[in-house]
This record gives structure tokens, sequence and C-alpha cells, in this order.
């Protein structure tokens, strides 16, 4: 199989640690570092299970454990259910603006917030960013693929979507937002809108990370349906296999 890869891509195993979503359970990271990739190159990490934050792209290799599992939606057959429907309806007042990612004091006053309400209400551990921070995270790298949705009421910033967006799939990488609505469920409301962009736009479908069943954080994403769900992490060189649900067990 030949790869697209202007750049060679570092790859790095992270060390053994306690696990961000299951309790009493240990995580354990591979990293691959990359300051550049073609959409076709980055289509092929998508559809084996690997995630960009940046410069780095990342997905699980735990010994024990194989709770986090890549799930992909697809975008021509999405039907949403009735929550969903009022969900659209709640945030019809917002406005979406996609652009390429930047950085500003907004950005990261917003990530902050969201972050300190994430650690009072699920004991996220709590930090704050700055700038420079927020720019190595998310923005390092050229990927001429990236994209942002902002979401505003009026003016204001209240969320941010962070969006690959590549010839046939779409890559939904994070989203934060003010607490203050919280109760308008952004989250689901910022998958919708990621859809219907990739709707109108002709993609097939929408990465959205690892559904883990038993976190509560993680597991509204099996709601999106029909998606599909990568039966296991392999090399390059091997095919991936996504099954839907009704044809494993889920």
């Amino acid at each position: 199989m030949t790869h697209d890869a202007p750049f060679a891509e570092l790859e790095i195993e992270g060390t053994a640690s306690p696990c961000s979503y299951l309790p009493g359970q240990t995580a354990r990271m591979i990293y691959r570092i990359a300051y550049e990739l073609s959409e076709t190159r980055y289509e092929q990490l998508l559809s084996r299970g690997w995630r960009r934050f940046g410069r780095t792209l990342f997905r699980p290799m735990c010994a024990a454990c194989r709770e986090c599992r890549s799930l992909r939606l697809c975008i021509p057959e999405y039907m949403p259910n009735k929550n969903q429907r009022r969900c659209v309806s709640r945030n019809a007042g917002l406005t979406l603006l996609i652009q390429k990612p930047t950085v500003s004091d907004e950005h990261v006053s917003l990530y902050n917030r969201f972050h300190l309400d994430m650690h009072h209400r699920r004991q996220w551990p709590h930090r704050e960013i700055t700038k420079d921070q927020y720019y190595e995270s998310f923005l390092e790298g050229q990927f001429p693929f990236a994209r942002e949705f902002q979401y505003r009421d009026g003016g204001q910033l209240i969320g941010l979507g962070l969006v690959d967006i590549t010839a046939s799939a779409m890559s939904s990488i994070y989203f934060f937002h003010d607490p203050d609505y919280r109760e308008g469920g952004l989250g689901t409301f910022s998958i919708q809108k990621e859809i219907e962009y990739g709707r109108a736009n002709d993609r097939s479908w929408l990465y959205m990370g690892y559904y883990i069943r038993d976190c509560a954080s993680m597991n509204y994403k099996n709601r999106f349906r029909p998606h599909e769900i990568l039966q296991r992490y392999v090399a390059d060189d091997e095919p991936p296999l996504w099954e839907r649900p009704e044809n494993v067990n889920d």
C-alpha cells in the first residue's frame, strides 16, 4: 500500500497512566507527530482509529481494556431522533460561522470557563491554558483541512467546534461551550450542524472519536445513527474493519 505522506511521522509509545474515563483502569496511548498531512494520508489514518489534536495524532493501545471504540456516523443516512430535533429547535436563534482555526482571548476565555465547569461537575482535572498553549494543543502544524465552527448568540461566542474536513469525510475533534448555555444541549446541536454541513457538501463519514459505553462524557455518541464501530486498531498496511452495531456486540 502506498501512503501519501509528505513528511515523516514520528511514532512514540506513551507510558501507562490512570485512565481519565474509567476509574480503576490503566490507559496507554500511542502517538504520531506530524507537522503536515495530505487529505489522502489523513483519511487513511482516520479509518484506522487515529485522532488529531494539533500536530499530535493518537489512538489507544491499552493492554487489558478495549472500551475505547472508534465510532463514525454515516452522514447521508442520518435521521435525527425526537430529542435531537428538539435540540435543533431550541438553538435555532444561534448563528454559525465556519472558518480556518484561530486563537484569541475570546477562544481561551471560553475554553477555560468550560473546563472549570467540567471540573466542578464531573471532576475533570483542573487546568487553565494560555493562548500559546491553545495554539500548541489545537492549531500547530500545516493542515489545510482544519476548520472551526463558531456558534454565537448575537455577537457573543458561546460554543466552538474544531472540525477537520477532507474530500470524503469529517472528523469532529473537540467542542467546548459557555457553561451558561449547557441546558440548551449545545454539544448535540454542534454535531447536528456538522452533519448538516457534511450532507450539503457530499461527505460520507463523520468520525466522532472514541465511544466509551460506561463513561458519561463519551457514551452519547451512539445516539447518532446509523453509525459504525471499528473492530480493532490495525497497522497502516492492514485494511480496517468497520461494522454497524446490529452486527456486533456493542
